[in-house]
């Protein structure tokens, strides 16, 4: 270890002292549509569909070549002596900062000049500790290098003799407006009087439909949508009380057979409503109780659906117009034989994580990852077999198996571990000549521009390229700083966990990339 090296190090320890606290999540509650999102509902040439599936075949031969082929994340390089007084320089700088923090709080922060790959700052950046969010971007690297950044998912709807067979294959960004899309195709090839169900083949993925670490109970927060391979809407749903005509009306939006409302709400002087959603046995039931101000104008909340599947297919049945609404739905897969009618191709990979990196939607992270085992085992994706994925892409890239802690791919979780220095080495690799991930940076939340970051860091606008991460008791950012013409210059992460409020850990990761982007 160079002597520069020891020096900051010391002067770091203040920082780096204590226990570690955990708690519940604060997500953001849904993701806007993916701006600039072109739904490719389009008919297709009646032709009969393997049943065998053929096209998905090369998907496991295709991962374990590209896994073979990544190189070792690169050995840290020595910084020069004027990297070693900069870095020296923010170090001393952080000290004050830390001491505002609290000693129960333990820190780790890696800083990475990318051009060199010299470590210009570290304060226990070994040290493993729960990144929230910020796992999202280890799923996120490893599905755009295995996957790849062009990588679309592809809903398709099949005619097997009377019945109509929609097929999910993990589309995290399908909305409404798709289905509707496919509807009206389907209908150019169809008598509607011909058909008697409309059948879910949601076989892509396996019957699991909660991530490990999350609580099935509670109101059906948003945030824990349930995941499927046929999934709409981040399945869930808009649900707005409006006052109108001496009663609280209750809006839901996008209406489907497969959701009922039970409204037990009155009009009353203030607003204080609970709503919840809950399984009724194959539907969803809003429950919505408490009292709406007569003059509240309108409260809207979102909560999640209890059968990705049913809730899809009853939005298409309805798009497909009355003669079809009614006709029953069930599960099934499709018959030799089937004839493909219409399919929706997503966005790339790369924009359909938007949603992810810079809203931090935990859904559509958990649906990448099941994707990410479908297509490497051709087996139902499920969260083992997703896991494994990215373990085999982690170890491929030399990193050391053990240093991260993997429950689900979104972080939300009281088990996830990993460094800001193995965050570090993730981000900076992901930036080489030639990666599949190099377009991470326009996924990620932009300083005072979007995202997470948009009411953040508003003095550097359009400097800082990051993905936050906040649960309670852990606080995590990690990104790039490019420099004044817009080329990432450095790759840093701050975690923070313990008894420290978020007010508290956004200011210090916000003054430690302020002190960075005196040097990018």
């Amino acid at each position: 270890m160079s002597y520069m090296r020891r020096r900051i190090l010391l002067v770091l320890a203040t920082l780096t002292l204590g226990g570690v606290g955990q708690g519940n999540a604060v997500q953001a509650a849904f993701s806007p549509r993916l701006a600039g999102s072109i739904p490719e509902a389009r008919p297709a040439v009646a032709a009969p569909v393997p049943p065998s599936s053929g096209d998905h075949d090369h998907w496991p031969a295709l991962i374990n070549a590209r896994l073979a082929s990544l190189p070792h994340v690169p050995e840290l390089t020595e910084p020069s002596r004027s990297q070693s007084d900069r870095g020296l320089a923010v170090a001393e700088r952080l000290v004050d900062l830390g001491r505002h923090i609290g000693h129960a709080a333990q820190i780790g922060v890696h800083v990475r000049d990318l051009q060199t790959g010299a470590s210009l700052l570290d304060a226990a950046g070994d040290r493993a500790l729960n990144p929230a969010s910020n796992h999202k971007l280890l799923t996120a690297i490893a599905a755009l290098e295995l996957l790849g950044p062009e990588y679309r998912f592809e809903t398709r709807v099949l005619l097997a003799g009377e019945d109509l067979v929609l097929v999910g294959e993990g589309d995290p960004s399908l909305q409404s407006e798709h289905l509707a899309q496919l509807a009206a195709a389907v209908r150019e090839h169809i008598d509607p009087q011909s058909i008697r169900r409309i059948v879910i083949d949601d076989s892509h993925f396996s019957t699991d439909r909660v991530a490990p670490g999350y609580d099935a109970g509670g109101p059906g927060y948003s945030y824990m949508a349930p995941s499927g391979a046929l999934s709409l809407q981040w399945n869930t749903v808009e649900i707005t009380a409006v006052p109108d005509h001496g009663a609280a009306q209750i809006f839901v939006n996008p209406p489907s057979a497969h959701v009922r409302v039970d409204n037990q709400a009155k009009l009353g002087r203030r607003t204080d409503l609970a709503i919840e959603t809950a399984a009724d046995g194959d539907d969803t039931v809003v429950t919505v109780r408490g009292t709406l101000a007569r003059r509240a104008g309108v409260e809207t909340i979102r909560r999640s659906v209890s059968d990705p599947g049913r809730f899809a297919a009853a939005v298409f049945a309805a798009a497909l117009g009355p003669e079809l609404a009614a006709v029953p739905i069930v599960r099934g897969r499709a018959s030799d034989g089937a004839v493909l009618l219409a399919e929706h191709r997503s966005a790339p990979l790369l924009e359909v994580l938007h949603s992810a990196l810079k809203f931090s939607n935990n859904f559509t992270t958990e649906q990448v990852l099941r994707t990410l085992g479908r297509r490497m085992t051709g087996l139902p994706g499920n969260w083992d077999n997703g896991t494994m994925a990215v373990r085999a892409f982690w170890k491929a890239t030399g990193s050391t198996p053990d240093s991260v802690v993997f429950e689900n791919a979104s972080g939300y979780s009281r088990r996830g571990r990993i460094s800001a220095r193995a965050l570090v080495d993730l981000i900076a690799w992901s930036q080489r000549p030639g990666s599949r991930s190099a377009g991470l940076l326009s996924a990620l939340a932009v300083s005072g521009i979007d995202g997470t970051l948009r009411d953040r860091l508003q003095d550097a606008t359009g400097r800082v390229f990051a993905k936050t991460g906040t649960l309670a008791g852990a606080s995590a950012l990690s990104g790039i700083v490019v420099d004044g013409s817009g080329a990432p210059s450095i790759a840093f992460s701050v975690l923070v966990n313990g008894p420290v409020t978020g007010h508290a850990a956004h200011l210090l990761q916000d003054s430690v990339v302020r002190l960075l982007l005196e040097h990018a």
